[in-house]
């Protein structure tokens, strides 16, 4: 009971305190900054979801997706430095094979707490705007390498579910009780589930990453991660629970715009 107590309170600190810390983090050192430099960045994402606590909402794996932005980079004293970003980041995951189904999904009336098993694909597309805050740590002279680490907030501007294939309807999970032998129920579809997803998200960040002078700015490569806090789902009594994750691989370009 004790650890349990203390996991809650350990996730309280984080999810309410941390931000709030970054954000005057943030504006106080606004004023000390000794240069500011501003670009863009583009990549590869491989999002997933995570955790689930129903069949509806488990079984997901990592998908392709582009990830996008401009980031801005405030240098402090020292090997700090202050990191805000914009950027579009799109979430989510796959289902591929053998998987649960709503009622609803198929074309005739079924009592609406059945679950039953299709064998199709199954992506779905969860697009944020995400603001993340970090503080970077820096080592080198003319290549540096840096850490990253903080916070974002995501606000969700597109959610949508892409099916294809055909399939059986099953009444297990094995795929052995057809509910019909000779009923093949199409699956190719793209449903907008932007009521099934909250507006807001929000979670940790981090990037591990190199900047090395190139013509009159610098180039940067990183591979970074975000882990969402929040879960995503509106109606999780139906759906289940998931929270978002993804491992992100990026290029960009710095320039100096003040000192």
């Amino acid at each position: 009971m004790g650890r349990m107590n203390s996991a809650r309170i350990s996730r309280w600190l984080i999810v309410k305190l941390l931000p709030v810390f970054l954000i005057a983090l943030f504006m106080a050192n606004l004023t000390f900054a000794r240069e500011t430099w501003m670009g863009f960045q583009a990549g590869l994402s491989l999002p997933n979801l995570k955790g689930g606590d129903n069949p509806l909402s488990q079984g997901y794996t990592s998908r392709r997706a582009p990830f996008f932005g401009i980031m801005i980079n405030h240098t402090l004293s020292g090997p700090f430095a202050l990191k805000t970003e914009i950027c579009y980041s799109s979430q989510g995951g796959q289902r591929n094979g053998l998987q649960p189904i709503a009622a609803d999904q198929v074309p005739f009336p079924l009592p609406p707490d059945l679950m039953l098993y299709a064998d199709f694909n199954n992506k779905a597309i969860i697009d944020y705007v995400e603001i993340p805050l970090m503080l970077e740590v820096n080592s080198g002279e003319r290549m540096k390498f840096f850490i990253d680490g903080g916070v974002y907030a995501g606000y969700r501007v597109r959610a949508k579910t892409v099916t294809s294939g055909t399939s059986l309807i099953y009444l297990d999970p094995n795929g052995m009780m057809p509910l019909d032998p000779n009923l093949q129920v199409p699956f190719d579809a793209t449903t907008d589930i932007s009521d099934e997803i909250n507006r807001w998200n929000f979670g940790l960040c981090g990037a591990l990453g190199v900047k090395m002078p190139l013509g009159s700015g610098l180039a940067v490569a990183s591979v970074r991660f975000n882990y969402g806090l929040k879960n995503i789902q509106a109606h999780p009594e139906i759906t289940g629970k998931n929270k978002t994750g993804a491992l992100i691989i990026s290029l960009g370009y710095y320039r100096l715009i003040s000192r």
